[in-house]
């Protein structure tokens, strides 16, 4: 997959158990066939692991110890996969397993896992923010939607520009941590009714002030005193935008304002202090906002 790093390739049992454990955890691998073949690929951050994973075209059957720190998110984009003897979960959806429980798992023939890695810390975090319990629960989503649509954030934007390794890679993290409770969290307390316009306001104040910081969803949420849901629901309303795409446009605009004043040595040197690990995504959308290129209004400071 585009943007994962190849860690293994081999048809060694004990060397797949060896590395993939260094990923996840300790556990039990039975392949359930001769065609035993391990291929794994991770991208990963501080706060954000996605990896792929496969066994082959036989069966493999894993019995990983319970994981403690962190909450696994697994969807077959080939094949399936069985959890506990009796949840089967098909290509194209998405089990969540819990950090504190035993998950005996069956690779069905052909399986490829796509799997995001979050931090027990960070979906409690995303859980106060949002007025939920910090309890993600194995078993399938209640409501595919919201893990659907990051998903498809992660494999088309995040993974190919390297936003998770990236200074966006705690943004990153924070989105994803407020979808997965979306789709497999408990329902959240209803909570007082807030005006858009000054939720919008403070979120605003909020991401001008800390714009060169290390700041996602959660902190925005937090500063405007809503829920991360509700605080993506008024900017749409008020500004037909998001408030992560809010805060780039920011750190484009004072990149924007360094180039002309001829801060910096170089073009890089001033998208990496306002968080663009991506040059060439950077590039594009810089001439994409303001017309003209990074290295273009540096020279002409």
């Amino acid at each position: 997959m585009e943007g994962m790093t190849v860690r293994l390739d081999t048809r060694d049992v004990d060397l797949a158990r060896a590395q993939v454990a260094a990923s996840y955890c300790p556990h039990q691998l039975t392949p359930r066939g001769a065609a035993f073949h391990a291929r794994h690929a991770e991208a990963s951050g501080e706060e954000l692991g996605v990896f792929s994973l496969s066994y082959g075209a036989d069966p493999v059957q894993v019995e990983p110890e319970p994981f403690q720190d962190f909450v696994l998110f697994s969807r077959p984009v080939a094949g399936s996969l069985t959890v506990g003897g009796d949840t089967h979960i098909a290509t194209g959806q998405t089990v969540a397993l819990d950090a504190r429980s035993v998950h005996p798992l069956l690779f069905g023939p052909g399986c490829r896992l796509l799997t995001v890695k979050l931090p027990g810390k960070l979906i409690a975090r995303a859980a106060a923010a949002s007025g939920r319990a910090a309890d993600i629960r194995t078993g399938p989503a209640l409501d595919p939607g919201p893990w659907d649509a990051v998903t498809r954030f992660v494999v088309r934007e995040v993974l190919p520009h390297g936003l998770v390794t990236a200074p966006l890679g705690s943004s990153v993290a924070q989105l994803v941590a407020v979808a997965a409770l979306g789709s497999f969290g408990a329902p959240a307390v209803v909570r007082r009714h807030a005006n858009a316009a000054a939720v919008v306001r403070r979120a605003c104040e909020y991401i001008d002030a800390h714009a060169d910081a290390a700041t996602g969803l959660l902190d925005i949420a937090a500063a405007a005193d809503v829920a991360p849901r509700t605080l993506q629901d008024h900017f749409r309303e008020q500004l037909g935008t998001s408030p992560t795409a809010r805060l780039r446009q920011v750190r484009l605009e004072r990149v924007h304002a360094e180039l002309l004043a001829g801060q910096g040595k170089s073009v890089a040197e001033v998208a990496s202090r306002w968080g663009f690990g991506n040059l060439g995504r950077f590039a594009a959308d810089y001439r994409r906002t303001f017309g003209t290129t990074p290295s273009e209004d540096l020279r002409r400071a």
